[in-house]
């Protein structure tokens, strides 16, 4: 009987041994295409990022109410300046919809959303005006300046009928 008990409790380690160790392969699988392109954990690239850019950098204290399994962040430090940013992504492995990015970069070289590029314009709580868009494919995109810097926040549009909403309480939770 107890050599029975050994054999059935040896076969759930063996199990789930095997799960864990497909489960962390699987993961670093989908972490290391993100990481061999210049993603790294969101907090060493924003300070690679105020160092560059010589200031504070304030980030959103919201995020959009949907699952993520990842975020990265990644300084974009190209040759000059005109398309140095910061980039953080948050994303679903399970799922290609879960996907929301926070794009900061100096307003001196900012993206500029003109003419039919821009669905509707908007006022921030603190003043600010901000530019609603769809044009992008698949994403819904909400840009204001604050501080010296241009945000655009990008969320896929497959999340949810009232990205603008979100977006715009995630651009309100900016200090």
């Amino acid at each position: 009987m107890k050599k029975k008990i050994r054999i059935i409790l040896s076969l759930f380690v063996l199990i789930f041994v095997f799960m864990t160790t497909a489960s962390y392969a699987k993961n670093y699988q989908f972490e290391k295409k993100f990481l061999d392109i210049g993603y790294e954990e969101v907090n060493k690239a924003v300070e690679k990022s105020k160092k560059h850019f010589k200031q504070e950098i304030a980030l959103p204290l919201q995020i959009p109410p949907i699952t993520f399994t990842h975020n990265f962040g990644r300084f974009n430090n190209s040759e000059g300046s005109d398309n140095d940013s910061l980039e953080i992504k948050y994303i679903n492995k399970n799922t290609g919809e879960n996907h929301y990015q926070i794009q900061v970069r100096p307003i001196d070289f900012k993206v500029k959303f003109e003419g039919e590029k821009i669905d509707r314009t908007l006022k921030l709580n603190d003043g600010n005006d901000a530019i609603y868009s769809t044009a992008v494919t698949g994403f819904n995109i909400l840009t204001f300046d604050k501080n010296g810097l241009q945000y655009i926040l990008s969320l896929d549009k497959k999340v949810s009928d009232n990205a603008l909403e979100i977006l715009m309480e995630i651009a309100n939770s900016i200090s």
